[in-house]
């Protein structure tokens, strides 16, 4: 349901010196020209500058960097503060990489040129738009938050804008080690993009980006919100301040805000924004889609009256479909358009992605879900594409939010017919721990789970043991291609070892 019809928006540039607006023009190699330092220093309030025998107007910088192993010459070396590590720690070792000027909250004994400011971190993305050159005010950047959804959301709105014959690419989970890179990162890889020729970003928005601000500094053509359900709570504390920190996205003024509501915060944000500015605003109302058929194969639905057949599997996606189309429709593309490249969007690695067997007798699907609801809604869309069993491989990431174990271990339990708990970057944790927290919230379910912390061995014996007809999930890596084992990265991918464990079992039949 369309609460009012957005304006078109103009996408006005920030608020920025003269001189500062022209800096994204580039020189006839395709790189920035380099900023001076003055104009940085004019994006930060109350900023200090400790220069001896320089003005700021004769020092150049060209690129911004929070990491010190990777500082090129010219760049602003941003000492970022954290809980285990310390940018200002590393100035020194910035300075002689080759840094022209340090961004601190506090002077440091280091002879490099240095701007202080009361918040490194709450300076850095309008930092890091000024000497990228303000990407976001000459393309458009779509915006995606939510716990889950934001992934196939923003790669769905990238395949059909390039169906409706423009430019696009994501930022994400997929592309990076962070879901919403940091600040100089993100400014960075936009301007990449502008200097591409690509006028649109699709950018999943995390609440930790958020909260971090990561996306200061970013224009926003339109901003959309798919769900929410417990998820980073060790990081926010509760429902409402995980709530607050995804409501950041929409208190900026720019940009159409394109709001969900198939849950009871999607509507809350929707009463709210209602009595901020109806003017841009759209909601947008499952109820609202018609006709919906699923198969193990796809699914097809009627949209504004434009039958739809999709390659993504589940409800779900059929949600994420209709927010991608509204989203598309509110930038004033044609709606026939949209309905023709809603079609051509093909499955999202990782995300409800069958595993492909010639002539196999039973099915294998991995799937991202590594949160409870999302655990749930791929549990529930696995049991409508088979008739026999049901099972899933699943575990919990170590050193995150503790307290949605026994929650996935009981939703497990009641609506799978067989669970292998295993493990799944365990961390510095111990897997046989993790697993022990996920079991001890089965007890009264309707299945009691097995436990093979080797996450190979667990799908492989999956795969082995299911009868012809069933189903295996295998949940909570999806796309991702490594195993986090303490500091260690080691190389796992869900999808290659379930298509071995598949392979090797039809050979053997």
């Amino acid at each position: 349901m369309v609460l009012a019809k957005p304006r078109r928006q103009s996408f006005p540039k920030l608020q920025i010196a003269r001189s500062a607006r022209l800096a994204w023009r580039r020189a006839g190699d395709q790189r920035m020209l380099p900023v001076q330092l003055e104009e940085v220093i004019a994006t930060c309030r109350g900023a200090r500058v400790l220069m001896k025998g320089q003005a700021p107007s004769s020092l150049a910088i060209s690129g911004v960097s929070h990491d010190s192993r990777v500082v090129q010459d010219g760049d602003l070396f941003a000492c970022i503060g954290g809980k285990e590590h310390d940018g200002h720690e590393h100035a020194l070792e910035a300075a002689k990489a080759g840094a022209a000027a340090l961004l601190v909250d506090r002077e440091l004994p280091v002879p490099t040129p240095q701007v202080v400011v009361n918040n490194v971190r709450s300076a850095l993305g309008a930092v890091s738009a000024c000497v990228y050159g303000y990407p976001s005010t000459v393309m458009k950047v779509l915006g995606v938050t939510g716990t889950a959804g934001k992934t196939t959301v923003a790669h769905a709105l990238a395949q059909a804008l390039r169906g409706c014959g423009d430019e696009a690419e994501v930022i994400g989970t997929l592309e990076g080690p962070h879901t919403t890179p940091e600040a100089p990162d993100l400014q960075k890889a936009l301007a990449e993009m502008r200097d591409r020729g690509r006028r649109w970003a699709c950018l999943e928005v995390s609440s930790h980006g958020l909260d971090y601000g990561r996306v200061e500094g970013t224009e926003f053509a339109a901003k959309l919100f798919t769900n929410l359900s417990p998820e980073h709570l060790d990081f926010h504390g509760d429902m409402e301040n995980y709530f607050r920190a995804k409501r950041r996205l929409f208190e900026r003024d720019a940009g159409v805000s394109v709001i969900s509501v198939a849950d009871e915060w999607g509507s809350r944000l929707a009463q709210e924004l209602q009595v901020k500015d109806p003017a841009s605003l759209v909601t947008v109302d499952p109820t609202e889609i018609h006709n919906t058929h699923l198969t193990a194969s796809g699914s097809s639905f009627t949209w504004r009256e434009r039958p739809i057949r999709s390659q993504l599997l589940g409800q779900f996606n059929v949600v994420n479909l209709q927010l991608v189309a509204e989203t598309l429709r509110a930038l004033d593309i044609d709606s026939d358009l949209i309905a023709d490249a809603l079609q051509k969007v093909a499955p999202i690695r990782g995300r409800m992605q069958p595993v492909a067997s010639q002539g196999s007798d039973i099915s294998v699907v991995v799937d991202y879900s590594h949160k409870p609801e999302a655990l749930r809604q791929a549990l529930n869309v696995s049991r409508t594409f088979t008739n026999q069993r049901v099972w899933v491989v699943f575990g919990a990431g170590g050193d995150r939010d503790k307290s949605k174990r026994p929650i996935m271990g009981r939703i497990a339990s009641d609506l799978a017919d067989e669970v292998i708990v295993t493990s799944d970057n365990p961390r510095s944790e111990d897997p046989a721990e993790i697993a022990r927290e996920i079991v001890a919230g089965a007890h009264g379910g309707r299945v009691t789970p097995r436990v093979i912390l080797d996450r190979a061995d667990a799908i492989e014996q999956a795969i082995m043991e299911a009868t012809p007809g069933d189903l295996v999930l295998v949940a909570g890596k999806g796309h991702e291609a490594f195993q986090v084992v303490g500091i260690e990265r080691r190389p796992f991918d869900d999808a290659k070892i379930s298509e071995k464990a598949l392979s090797y079992r039809d050979g053997i039949q």
